[in-house]
């Protein structure tokens, strides 16, 4: 049978956000009005055809004579067969000989020369044994000889004796294995025509051969006292039957094919010229999986299904592969129609997972019927196109309930064969979906060297603004976090893009792994997502450790308070300039500004950002550092994310800072910003150096410097409405610079004569902004 293959290059435009490369993505097209794959995409090569092209049993041509030449009873022995490889390791030793053997081809053409005794006598000069001399006969047929095509259609008159055949340079499978048949006889190697069924053209999984005669032919050589198989219309190349014309491909594979290869697509009429030690049954080859030569040349193993046919068990199949070496998998489905037409399936129905020595297709069809699976594969990474290495019926007489899994245009799913060699080295997860229950989850992932993380999240009902927000990512020098919040319940996609530290360029960004998640209970509300404009690098990590900060008191990057604040603290080595800013999307009640809830302390290298949070919800606090004396803004050195679940009454407001708050001081009490009127307020604060530190309200107080160096007092606070200035003056200047300021709550609290708070708040904003001090006497 003619095995003609028609492969059609499908480009697909797989560019995500400036990472990923255009992946090119190779496909069979379907069958002319037919579901029977290979029925146009199969290999060349037939046996006699009548008037009509209809197939017909190729018939005895003299010398030539298929099934006894010349009357010998040939019986195959092969008692401690040698493989091929034991031939020869590679096609490469062959080289020098093929590339002699295609000049010689073209000299002959030329001369027109086409004797069988003259042309083989010219490529086999100094072939130094029987090996190389077959080499050079089938070589020059496969690159000499094209398929028949107009011939094999009916079109025109069907070539077969080698002569005519030589001369026309066309013929099917009979006049390529007559050919070969003759030229070995010309230099002494035994050769035998073997006739039997290939799955070729019109080849349809699982069809049965019972009551067909043999349609294609191939050739049995004698070498080293074994025999052999080969088959050079298989080798010459393919056939376009939509365009009825022969594409030239010289395939290697089909070259002294070892037995148990070769029995996949080529079965004789006698079981002793299959070569085995247990000969198959022709049922047996009927229910065998096709595999195209490519799938042998990739040093694929099927694992399962051994026969073409998986029938889903619950709603669900599984195909999976070893392989000597990585490789890239692909796959596509087809739903078989009523009319055996063939339909793609736009929709995601498998999960596809690859490792460097294996590949696993977890199927489940959306609905029953039968699907046609052609799986692809490629070396990794290569520039070339995908190859298809085999296909599949998949039957489902039941399907499964399940969700629509998102769209991947990554190729597969899990961690890609290059993560160690991207700098990953192990990971909290590793099965095909990851279950969330909770809605939530966290991906730890431990690095080899300093990496940098992108993370992209997919769901049929999540945008990209949505899903930026449900992504929070910590950056440190040996490990890679990703928090991952799930709005709604389902099938999520995580990507993971990574590239070193150090590689600044957006576009080094390599694709890490995606990863299934399925989350089943517990989505996240909408208004419990991560803020807004989170940087890359949340928590401590590589940017606070180049700032030179170390020793946090908290190393991730999303915390929780149960009760409305909480202290952050760290080591800053040099000394920096540090702010902090605490924001919230949204406020449900009227609320001070976010800088009344921050208290930064810098003492002797140890900084402390207390934080008192108003309303329960999410917070986003934002660390900036600044060099000493630096001519320069403030860089932002990493976000924190704050979750409060405090449900009683808030804490209360800091003071208000003003720019004389300097390193080294310490408010040790009110800690307030908030005090009472008509009451005594114990005061107590560090200032560093300071001669004199005084409250000013009504009236001034000033503060006693104690024997532990801190300046405290009893300070009345008056009436309502009014503000307490604490203020410090030191050696060499005669005025008081206020470091802070409380306010005097009135009758109805912070809501008390809103305007005027405001006002003086942004005064006090202004002066810190221009770094005034405002003073009195």
């Amino acid at each position: 049978m003619d095995k003609i293959f028609h492969l059609k290059t499908i480009s697909k435009d797989l560019h995500r956000s400036n990472l990923v490369n255009h992946l090119p993505v190779l496909s069979v097209e379907p069958g002319k009005s037919s579901t029977h794959l290979g029925q146009k995409t199969m290999k060349g090569g037939a046996g006699n055809t009548d008037e009509k092209g209809k197939k017909g049993t190729p018939t005895a041509r003299g010398s030539h004579a298929i099934t006894k030449q010349r009357g010998e009873n040939v019986v195959p022995r092969n008692p401690g067969r040698k493989s091929r490889e034991d031939l020869f390791p590679s096609e490469d030793v062959f080289c020098s000989i093929d590339a002699r053997v295609v000049r010689a081809g073209e000299e002959l053409r030329s001369q027109k020369i086409f004797s069988v005794e003259a042309v083989t006598r010219v490529i086999t000069q100094g072939a130094a044994n029987d090996l190389q001399k077959l080499r050079c006969i089938w070589v020059w047929i496969c690159h000499n000889i094209e398929y028949d095509v107009s011939g094999y259609l009916g079109l025109s008159e069907k070539l077969c004796s080698p002569e005519r055949v030589m001369e026309a340079g066309r013929g099917v499978c009979s006049g390529y294995s007559g050919i070969c048949r003759q030229m070995c006889r010309e230099v002494g190697i035994e050769c035998r025509e073997v006739p039997g069924h290939g799955k070729g053209i019109g080849y349809r999984q699982g069809q049965s051969y019972q009551e067909n005669k043999s349609s294609h032919v191939w050739n049995a050589v004698h070498l080293g006292g074994q025999w052999y198989l080969l088959d050079a219309c298989w080798g010459a190349g393919r056939v376009d039957l939509d365009n009825q014309t022969f594409i030239k491909r010289f395939d290697n594979f089909y070259f002294l094919v070892d037995p148990e290869n070769f029995i996949n697509s080529h079965y004789p009429d006698e079981p002793e010229w299959q070569l085995l030690e247990q000969p198959i049954t022709q049922e047996e080859f009927e229910k065998t999986v096709l595999r195209t030569s490519e799938f042998y040349r990739l040093g694929l193993t099927l694992l399962h299904p051994q026969h073409f046919l998986l029938v889903t068990e619950k709603g669900e199949g599984t195909i999976s592969m070893g392989s000597s070496q990585p490789l890239d998998f692909m796959y596509q489905a087809y739903k078989q129609s009523g009319n055996e037409d063939k339909v793609e399936v736009n929709v995601p129905i498998g999960l596809l997972t690859v490792t460097k020595s294996s590949m696993k297709l977890h199927l489940v069809p959306p609905t029953l019927g039968t699907f046609n699976i052609m799986v692809f594969a490629r070396p990794i990474h290569a520039p070339c196109s995908f190859h298809w290495i085999c296909s599949f019926l998949l039957e489902c007489p039941e399907p499964k309930d399940v969700e629509e899994l998102p769209e991947n245009p990554f190729l597969s799913w899990g961690f890609m064969q290059n993560s160690r060699n991207l700098g990953l080295m192990e990971s909290n997860c590793r099965t095909e979906a990851i279950q969330i229950h909770s809605g939530s989850f966290e991906l730890s992932l431990q690095t080899t060297r300093p990496l940098t993380m992108v993370c992209e999240l997919s769901h049929k009902n999540l945008d990209q603004t949505l899903a930026r927000r449900c992504l929070l990512t910590q950056i440190q020098p040996d490990r890679l976090t990703c928090h991952v919040l799930c709005p709604y319940a389902g099938y999520y996609r995580l990507s993971l893009f990574v590239r070193d530290y150090e590689n600044h360029d957006e576009r080094g960004y390599k694709n890490a792994a995606n990863l299934l998640l399925h989350c089943t209970g517990g989505a996240v509300n909408l208004n419990q997502l991560f803020p807004p404009g989170l940087s890359a690098s949340c928590g401590p990590g590589i940017r606070t450790l180049s700032a030179g900060l170390s020793n946090f008191s908290h190393t991730s990057a999303l915390l929780f308070s149960k009760h409305g604040n909480c202290n952050i603290s760290f080591h800053n080595q040099r000394d920096l300039d540090i702010h902090a800013v605490l924001s919230k999307e949204q406020c449900k009640q009227e609320v001070l500004p976010f800088s009344r809830y921050v208290l930064l302390t810098h003492n002797k290298g140890h900084v402390t950002i207390s934080v008192t949070l108003p309303e329960p919800g999410v917070y986003k606090l934002s660390l900036y550092g600044q060099a000493v004396a630096a001519d320069q803004d403030f860089n932002l050195l990493c976000d924190f994310v704050v979750k409060n679940r405090s449900e009683t009454t808030p804490p209360c407001p800091f003071p208000s800072i003003y720019s004389a708050w300097r390193k080294g001081c310490v408010l040790l009490e009110p800690r307030s910003g908030l005090l009472q009127p008509q009451a005594w307020v114990r005061f107590g604060a560090r200032v560093p150096g300071a001669r004199r530190v005084s409250v000013q309200g009504a009236e001034r107080t000033d503060l006693q410097l104690n024997a532990s160096g801190a300046w405290e007092g009893r300070v009345f606070t008056g009436r309502a409405g009014t503000q307490l200035k604490l203020a410090a003056a030191w050696p060499g200047t005669g005025d008081m610079a206020v470091l802070m300021a409380f306010d005097v709550l009135g009758p109805q609290g912070i809501a008390a004569d809103k305007a005027k708070q405001t006002q003086v708040l942004q005064n006090q904003a202004r002066c810190y902004e221009s770094g005034t001090e405002l003073s009195f006497i």
